[in-house]
């Protein structure tokens, strides 16, 4: 009686396993990757909403103020944002009858000094 010998080739190479996991560790680090950007653009993005609404704060106090007032105006002394490096600096040009008036935020972000300024009109 003769054995037939059949060979089962069924599974995987080293080689065929050493590229799969190379494919996977390359699209896991690819994935991690966007995720700290992403996380990065994220705490830059809060870190803009709070000076935005502080500059937004600094302009109602203003409307509120009487228009000969406006000169004299103090701007709040803020600290919202990160290692309290928040200023706020106030530019004015009060006329006859028309207030131009820009609030800038300025603030220190992972070694980078960011601002943003908001500008509005004042009547009389």
């Amino acid at each position: 009686m003769r054995r037939i010998v059949v060979k089962n080739k069924k599974g995987f190479t080293l080689i065929e396993l050493m590229v799969a996991v190379l494919i996977t560790a390359l699209v896991v680090m690819g994935s991690l990757l966007s995720f700290m950007h992403l996380m990065i653009l994220a705490d830059a993005s809060a870190n803009l909403t709070i000076a935005v609404n502080d500059a937004q704060l600094v302009l109602e106090q203003l409307k509120r103020i009487p228009y000969g007032s406006i000169l004299s105006y103090v701007a709040p002394d803020l600290s919202n944002l990160p290692n309290d490096s928040e200023a706020i600096t106030l530019t004015r040009s009060v006329g006859e009858n028309l207030a131009t008036v820009s609030v800038s935020v300025s603030w220190l972000e992972k070694g980078h000094t960011r601002s943003y300024v908001l500008s509005t009109c004042i009547l009389k």
